[in-house]
């Protein structure tokens, strides 16, 4: 059966089809514009470095500075999951590398680990100004969260929703954390630009349908360029 079997003018037929296809390159061409602000935490916002924490607890400790991170780093996934809460990841922490110290210090040890990123911090300060909705997706703990959400309180208190792998139970890049962030935050991906500094990180959420970018902290100019075209006329703040 053809167009003419149909009463159908097939060479009308044949120029809808095209413009059906014409208007959905178009629609590809011109992607919905960003309207929402999703930011990965640890080299993004706040550069960190484990590194510091096993320095500080090293001379108390029974085992060489240089292991102490490797024997942490199979419970601190437990921990960044929700599985170890804060005071056992501690424990075993320094049941592990036999440090004799008192947990208070054990614990601001692995807590102030962090520096702020201005570029981005004042990109930040700019975007919520202008009344952007910014949101957080990032693998962490409450160890962590409860410290740097005070400690930077400036930026952080400019959030309108979290979404943390401790609370979710499950970690960056697992699809499900992104279908958790598009329901909890209520959010678009194809309208979300979403910061991370892992590639797989940005793999699974462009994945997901974010709008996402690889960020490195120390290219802040790199990424003014990268981001630009995504923004269309927006000027981004040094």
């Amino acid at each position: 059966m053809n167009g003419s079997d149909l009463g159908v003018n097939p060479f009308c037929f044949a120029c809808r089809v095209l413009n059906l296809r014409g208007n959905r390159s178009e629609a590809n061409e011109n992607p919905p514009m960003i309207r929402n602000y999703l930011f990965d935490i640890g080299n993004v916002i706040l550069k960190f470095d484990f590194g510091l924490a096993a320095s500080r607890i090293a001379d108390a400790s029974e085992v060489e500075e240089a292991e102490i991170i490797p024997l942490l780093t199979p419970m601190h996934v437990d921990l960044e999951t929700g599985k170890l809460p804060p005071e056992a990841f501690l424990e075993n922490a320094a049941e592990a590398t036999g440090y004799a110290g008192a947990l208070a210090d054990l614990r601001h040890a692995f807590q102030d680990i962090f520096t702020l990123n201005q570029p981005i911090a004042d990109w930040i300060a700019s975007l919520d100004e202008e009344g952007h909705p910014l949101f957080l997706l990032s693998n962490t703990s409450d160890l962590h969260v409860s410290w740097f959400t005070k400690e930077y309180a400036a930026v952080f208190d400019r959030f309108q929703g979290a979404i943390y792998s401790h609370e979710t139970g499950c970690m960056k890049p697992d699809p499900q954390i992104y279908d958790q962030a598009i329901k909890q935050l209520a959010i678009d991906p194809a309208e979300t630009l979403y910061l991370d500094d892992l590639p797989a990180n940005v793999d699974a959420a462009n994945a997901a349908g974010f709008r996402a970018l690889v960020y490195e902290h120390a290219d802040h100019p790199g990424f003014r360029s990268k981001v630009a075209p995504l923004l269309q006329s927006r000027v981004i703040s040094d």
